[in-house]
């Protein structure tokens, strides 16, 4: 494992944004453990142009320098910089400073970097984190060479830069959603309502699925299995409320969303502190559209009408398409009606809601159709009943299949994929965005 020291500037856009963007996109290849003061830079080399948030974290990696180049460079470009002219603006920018003690150089590498001991917005962060660690060419110290600088503007910020909340930025990344089940009886046997106390083992499975990389726990306490037993309002509620509070407050920077299709049971997650709202109600509950609307909140909009119309009806691909989407456009514009911003939907396909095993694969393979519509698309293939269908798995033998689904989805356009196996999940998350171009 090395440790490495990494400089990152932007001076475009929403500096602090694109900031964290990088830090996102590091991990886990690369793993922050220390990050500097963030400082307001003067540009170098090129004058015109507006100044730069920088900072320098330090990292450890098991990338060498050469694969950690090409590494930073993807990053990059999938944040969005394009070439301009040398030392011209761009979005971000990372460099690699320094890798263990070791002096490197080739094509397109050198290390330490080649021009770090002139730049003060490089020194000054660093000084940060090592300034009594020696430069391993000159054996100065970094503060000595901090010292004989030529003088820039070089400004600390009050403002710091928080690393723990998930930026949300649709086709930057996929995103994954860990699933919280507070009832008795999940289809996938993952329900916490089993006589333990409930709290206590929903935040310990936040807690695990945070560390293996979850940007979104999606908290639901009714059952949508088929044949699930209904509950009440006021017993959803009284499962709900008490484990969000606690979550809330255990993980404050955590993303938070409930999964229901309930009003009264939606406002009270509200009044707790949720992020999102899965709404995976129908398309007549009026009342809980005006709702996520007025909230302002990300709100997902599930499928949840049956796709045939008569028990005989056979459906062609095109027509599960067809109607897929229409069920779609129809939950957006319904919800539309009461003003709520494009920005906050994504869309939800309903797999296992109405449909069939052969529907349900024959929408997986249309997902990138599905994306076509305009809005972030989520996915829960996770451990579903036609995973055991074609493949003859009981629930808990489908985290291979449900691995396929995802890992297909991402490749197709899915942005935020909803699942049991988080740590599994994410890995496979993780790899099918350095896949997809």
């Amino acid at each position: 494992m090395a440790l490495i020291y990494i400089s990152a500037g932007s001076n475009q856009g929403n500096r602090p944004e694109y900031l964290r963007m990088a830090a996102q996109l590091l991990t886990p290849a690369v793993r922050i453990l220390r990050t500097s003061e963030l400082y307001l830079t003067e540009p170098w080399g090129y004058k015109p142009q507006p100044s730069f948030y920088n900072l320098v974290w330090e990292a450890e990696t098991e990338l060498d320098p050469e694969s950690l180049l090409k590494y930073f460079k993807e990053i990059e470009t999938r944040i969005g910089r394009v070439k301009t002219l040398r030392y011209g603006p761009r979005v971000i920018d990372l460099d690699i400073l320094l890798y263990n003690d070791c002096v490197y150089q080739s094509q397109d590498l050198t290390i330490p970097h080649a021009m770090m001991r002139e730049r003060r917005f490089v020194l000054q962060p660093l000084c940060d984190l090592i300034p009594m660690e020696q430069d391993p060419v000159t054996k100065k110290t970094w503060f000595e060479l901090l010292q004989n600088c030529s003088a820039e503007s070089v400004e600390k910020l009050e403002e710091t830069l928080d690393l723990e909340s998930p930026v949300i930025h649709w086709g930057l990344r996929s995103y994954t959603m860990g699933i919280i089940n507070l009832t008795p009886d999940s289809f996938s046997g993952d329900g916490l309502l089993n006589g333990q106390n409930v709290i206590s083992s929903a935040l310990r499975q936040c807690a695990a699925f945070l560390e293996n990389g979850a940007d979104i726990l999606d908290i639901g306490a009714e059952s949508t299995r088929p044949g699930f037993e209904e509950v009440s309002p006021e017993m959803e509620i009284m499962r709900l409320t008490p484990v969000l509070k606690e979550v809330r407050r255990r993980f404050p920077k955590a993303l938070l969303s409930v999964d229901s299709r309930k009003t009264a049971v939606v406002r009270a997650a509200l009044d707790c502190g949720v992020d999102w709202i899965n709404n995976t109600g129908g398309s007549e509950n009026e009342e809980l559209d005006r709702l996520c609307a007025e909230s302002g909140k990300v709100t997902v909009l599930m499928r949840t009408e049956a796709l045939r119309k008569t028990a005989e009806e056979n459906l062609t691909p095109e027509k599960i398409l067809e109607r897929v989407r229409s069920q779609l456009l129809d939950r957006v514009s319904r919800v539309q009606k009461f003003g709520i911003k494009p920005g906050n939907i994504v869309l939800d396909p309903g797999l296992g809601f109405g449909s069939s095993a052969s529907c349900d694969l024959e929408i997986v393979r249309q997902i990138k159709q599905i994306s076509l519509l305009g809005f972030p698309v989520l996915l829960g293939p996770s451990r579903k009943s036609f995973l055991g269908k074609y493949l003859g798995r009981k629930v808990e033998e489908r985290a291979a299949g449900t691995a396929a689904a995802v890992c297909y989805a991402i490749l197709n356009g899915c942005d935020v994929i909803r699942v049991h196996d988080v740590k599994l999940m994410k890995d496979i998350a993780v790899m099918s965005d350095m896949l997809r171009k």
